[in-house]
């Protein structure tokens, strides 16, 4: 290819040269399908080129032949992604041991006067217990606990959870019968 240059402006090649050696036919299967790509093209107000540029670029980038990494970088990107995701399993495993146990004794706490039914004063309900009776209308006896996420051998948890029930029978809240208990309304 010879590039002429235009006068006065040394080095510098004339763009028809520049334009002519960017510049590539495409066949397309029929005139109505160019048509059809124009009219697109015309509708995004873009020139029919940058339309198909584009419209190709995107499709080399969704198929993987867009910007390219190395096998090296792939494999670094890939061992840095696998330390991240163990330190975020770890983080994530010591937060729910964290969780439970903080959820166990807060359960603890709020039992206490449930537990000790000797010592007057008010005391705070639990809004689970309630709100799980208060949707359900009908609790059977063997729900309860695995319902509130307590195990049968928590017994200071359940005694609280049987005053509790006691309670809320006496003031008429609920009623029992030999499947469990009833919601009032």
């Amino acid at each position: 290819m010879v590039l002429t240059e235009k006068p006065g402006k040394p080095g510098r090649p004339k763009k028809e040269a520049s334009i002519n050696s960017r510049t590539m036919n495409v066949y397309l299967p029929t005139l109505e399908m160019k048509e059809e790509w124009k009219a697109v093209a015309k509708a995004h107000n873009q020139s029919f080129s940058k339309f198909i540029i584009e419209r190709v670029e995107e499709s080399m980038i969704q198929n993987g032949e867009g910007p390219r990494h190395t096998r090296k970088e792939l494999i670094d990107r890939n061992r840095q992604m696998e330390r991240e995701n163990e330190m975020l399993r770890k983080d994530l495993e010591i937060k729910t041991m964290a969780y439970d146990v903080l959820d166990r004794e807060l359960k603890n706490l709020r039992s206490q006067p449930f537990i000790n039914p000797a010592k007057a004063g008010l005391r705070k309900m639990s809004v689970d217990l309630v709100k799980i009776l208060r949707q359900r209308k009908r609790l059977d006896y063997n729900e309860l606990l695995p319902t509130l996420k307590i195990k049968p051998t928590e017994q200071d948890l359940v005694s609280a959870v049987n005053h509790q029930i006691e309670l809320l029978t006496d003031f008429g809240i609920i009623k029992t019968d030999t499947r469990g208990w009833k919601w009032i309304e």
